[in-house]
């Protein structure tokens, strides 16, 4: 056990507890643990839902790369490797994913976003990413991959 916390603590940011971290989301990340950290400028640094619809626990997570473009790792049950939103790989125009709060979006109805085409129909619950006073998205899994849809500016 220590010496997986010794190899393990390259993926941890200052703020952020090795002891603090779920078992699924550390085997998740460690593979990364060169190119991310575990990003702890939010409270909670991670998410548990279930984001793809399988029944299964999944886990996103706040990282950040080693320029300092912050995102999110998706840690799918069903998933070999997480999947990066953010943090260097680009989504909705944006590499770096600077928002202030997030949670958990239960699976239901989405209301129409403002200058967005048709809602999505959720498979599983989702992640509402939000700019405090400013703007808020959702970002979900549509059976392939995750995408965004813009809730409000």
């Amino acid at each position: 056990m220590f010496l997986s916390l010794v190899v393990g603590t390259a993926l941890y940011g200052g703020d952020v507890s090795i002891f603090n971290v779920p078992g699924p989301v550390a085997n998740c990340l460690t593979p990364l643990a060169g190119q991310f950290k575990i990003d702890g400028r939010i409270n909670p640094f991670y998410l548990r839902g279930d984001f793809d619809g399988d029944g299964r626990t999944d886990y996103a997570v706040l990282i950040t790369n080693s320029k300092g473009e912050r995102g999110v790792a998706i840690c799918r049950a069903a998933a070999r490797a997480p999947e990066i939103v953010g943090a260097g790989f680009v989504l909705n125009r944006s590499a770096d994913f600077d928002f202030d709060a997030w949670m958990v979006f239960l699976k239901g109805p989405v209301e129409k976003g403002v200058g967005e085409g048709p809602p999505p129909r959720l498979l599983g619950e989702a992640i509402s990413i939000i700019w405090s006073e400013s703007a808020s998205a959702l970002l979900y899994w549509d059976g392939r991959k995750f995408r965004w849809y813009q809730q409000g500016d």
